[in-house]
């Protein structure tokens, strides 16, 4: 019996996210008989009234129907959204999927430059020789000096990534501005988030990419982001290179068929 609850739950969820509208007991019954399974609407009826009893599902103001709790998406997401490999992710899939799915996206991009060489200039500043990329300039530091000249033949992902593990925040951040490129898709649905109270903060944090330091991989709700919405960052991989990517979008949002929908071919 808990186990046809569950997937009965499943099911109502799906035809959520699908139509975005209430859903009642016979339009649960025919999506279901759409996919050649037969459920009487008394008994999709029945279960309705555990699931509300239990939380799961309330009913709509608007019409007979019911739509699912914040908690029931929440858990649904959690369950469906396992993204701990790395998607080959195509741009322009991920462009034209963003504004169909209402999902906002922000893809890290860094340029292949490798560290050469470090200057002192002076004892004021240290100067970080990219080869043909820009340099990057530092106040000088002696105990940053030597930590940096150990990173000498490093890319610069790796050396921001080293920074970041020892705290040296003037290195990772200047990593960032200079040799780091973000990609955003979807920025409509940064502005839904942006009128929510008290995000406007972190509406520019997002845009900086400073949300993203420290940022655990995985899914994040109202710890991070407002009520209602949800965050996935993951590892994903443009053209092979393997990167990171945030994406943002009411709980109610198709998130599967999103993902699905991005999918590059794999090499």
């Amino acid at each position: 019996m808990g186990v046809k609850k569950e997937w009965l739950l499943d099911a109502f969820i799906k035809t959520y996210l699908y139509n975005h509208a209430p859903v009642g007991s016979e339009s649960l019954r025919l999506a279901l008989q759409a996919q050649a399974v037969q459920i009487s609407s008394a008994t999709i009826r029945n279960y309705f009234k555990r699931l509300t009893s239990e939380g799961a599902i309330c009913q709509s103001h608007s019409s007979s129907g019911r739509v699912p709790t914040t908690q029931a998406l929440k858990d649904y997401w959690r369950s469906k959204l396992t993204l701990s490999t790395p998607l080959e992710v195509d741009l322009d899939k991920l462009q034209r999927a963003s504004e169909s799915y209402r999902i906002f996206s922000m893809v890290e991009r860094y340029q292949k430059a490798t560290l050469q060489a470090v200057h002192n200039h002076a004892g004021q500043f240290l100067i970080l020789d990219f080869g043909n990329s820009t340099p990057a300039l530092l106040a000088y530091n002696k105990k940053l000096e030597g930590f940096i000249k150990d990173l000498i033949g490093l890319e610069c992902k790796a050396i921001q990534e080293l920074a970041l593990s020892v705290c040296a925040t003037s290195l990772a951040k200047k990593i960032d501005q200079l040799y780091q490129e973000k990609l955003y898709f979807g920025l409509c649905v940064l502005g839904q988030l942006a009128q929510s109270r008290g995000a406007q903060g972190l509406f520019r944090q997002i845009l900086e990419g400073s949300l993203l330091r420290g940022l655990k991989q995985g899914l994040h709700f109202e710890k991070v982001l407002p009520l209602g919405f949800l965050g996935v960052f993951c590892p994903i991989k443009l053209k092979g290179e393997q990167t990171r990517m945030l994406c943002v979008g009411g709980l109610e949002q198709d998130f599967e068929g999103f993902y699905g929908a991005i999918r590059g071919l794999s090499l």
